[in-house]
């Protein structure tokens, strides 16, 4: 099941029709299913009334609240991009630290590296991802074999502080691919559907009465599905139309590498 909604939420167009299309269905089998009802009753019933109120305030709630979650893990994933240009600015200045022969080298390995992170940020795929983090990790493991050969050699403080920044490197990367993952747990999605439907079979209920005029049961399928498409999109990690672009890396970038 949490397979299920993981997919349907990576594909956010196929999970908006999806939820549409459900959303619609509920409403209009409310409508129909119970048409017979309203000969012995009235056309608007109080008690339903009451009910439809109470999950329509439920289910706004829920929507605030994963979408309150969704932005707070959208933020994160920013901030760790930030604290990943910062980390490879350090590594840059202390890599000047090095021999004249081991800085060059520095210099060429971080702008692969800087070059894989950008790549990674921007891949929109999972494959994708991975083999641009798979190209920074060899980048920042040959990083720090120059810098600890040159420390055996002839160690000192300075050579250990240019260890501390290629080792930051790693931490940085390992901080974001820790953010890089969905914040709605499966079980929330079936909740937020299941409110979504049961919302929808009342007001469909509600309109049992009236022949045609089915255009009112189509506002809260709409605007219910855009809620949830939009959660899904700022949910994805580095996919969809929604996600975080490596601003400060693409800066750090033409800063530090462009006049090489």
């Amino acid at each position: 099941m949490s397979a299920l909604f993981n997919y349907l939420v990576s594909n956010s167009v196929i999970l908006f029709f999806v939820i549409f299309i459900l959303s619609v269905s509920s409403a209009l089998a409310g409508k129909y299913l119970f048409k017979k009802c309203h000969a012995k009753k009235e056309l608007v019933d109080d008690g339903t009334k009451i009910v439809l109120g109470a999950v329509l305030s439920l289910l706004g709630l829920l929507i605030g609240f994963l979408l309150t979650i969704s932005i707070g893990g959208y933020n994160n994933r920013a901030q760790m991009e930030e604290n990943e240009s910062i980390a490879i600015g350090n590594a840059f200045q202390r890599a000047q630290l090095l021999s004249p022969e081991n800085s060059k080298k520095a210099n060429i390995l971080l702008n692969t590296y800087i070059n894989a992170r950008i790549e990674f940020f921007n891949a929109g795929s999972q494959a994708k991802n991975e083999k641009w983090r798979d190209i920074s990790l060899t980048a920042q493991s040959i990083l720090w074999q120059l810098a600890a050969t040159e420390s055996r050699v002839a160690p000192n403080p300075v050579i250990v502080s240019v260890l501390t920044a290629f080792s930051d490197l790693y931490v940085s990367e390992e901080k974001t691919m820790a953010s890089w993952r969905y914040q709605i747990p499966g079980a929330a999605w079936v909740l937020l559907i299941l409110f979504s439907v049961s919302a929808n079979v009342l007001i469909g209920f509600n309109n049992r009465g009236l022949r045609g005029n089915n255009m009112i049961i189509f506002i809260l399928p709409l605007l219910t599905t855009m809620a949830l498409f939009m959660i899904a999109e700022i949910d994805i990690p580095g996919e969809g139309i929604i996600h975080v672009i490596p601003d400060n890396l693409i800066n750090l970038r033409t800063d530090l590498f462009t006049e090489q």
